[in-house]
Order: C-alpha cells, then sequence, then structure tokens
C-alpha cells in the first residue's frame, strides 16, 4: 500500500500526496466512520486501486458493510486504511 498525506479537502474533494511528491485528486465519501480524516492524516491505498480513481468519485465503508464486495483477502485493491489520530481504521470500496 501507498501511504498517502492529506493536503487538502474541499467537500469530498481530497489531494492527497505521496513519498514522491505525486498528488492525486479524488472525490472521496466516507460511510460508517465516526470522524472523518483530516489535512495532515493518511490514507493507505492499493496503488491499482490509486491509478483506476485518480480524479474520480469513490465511496469506502466497514469491511463487512453489505455494499461492494466480499473481502476475503487482507491485501485486496479495494482494501484502504485511513489512519486518524494514529489509529488505522480500515475500509473497503463500496459500489452501487
Amino acid at each position: 500500500m501507498i501511504k498517502l498525506i492529506i493536503e487538502n479537502i474541499a467537500g469530498y474533494n481530497y489531494t492527497l500526496k505521496d513519498n514522491d511528491n505525486n498528488s492525486y485528486n479524488i472525490n472521496i465519501e466516507f460511510y460508517d466512520i465516526d470522524e472523518l480524516p483530516k489535512i495532515g492524516d493518511a490514507i493507505y491505498m492499493n496503488s491499482r486501486l490509486l491509478n483506476k480513481i485518480n480524479n474520480n468519485v469513490v465511496n469506502f465503508g466497514k469491511l463487512d458493510g453489505i455494499y461492494g464486495r466480499k473481502i476475503t483477502d487482507e491485501n485486496d485493491e479495494d482494501v484502504i486504511g485511513v489512519s486518524i489520530h494514529d489509529k488505522v481504521i480500515y475500509l473497503k470500496r463500496y459500489y452501487g
């Protein structure tokens, strides 16, 4: 997974930056989490997913949520980690 630091948030539009200073603009809506990530927090994402969703809209929610695919592998590309207050919350991509 690639560590992406949240550089800016405008509504659901997140600007993320990786260690190589590459910037990504993604419209992200989070479901089923108590606190939304803030500027300076990190999102850990599979590079294949990142390349698919850059400049697109994507939704993430609980791993056991009814939306999205059933996750059977911790390395599934639809799984992300969101670091808030040094605690990582794992979410899956929701579809539909």
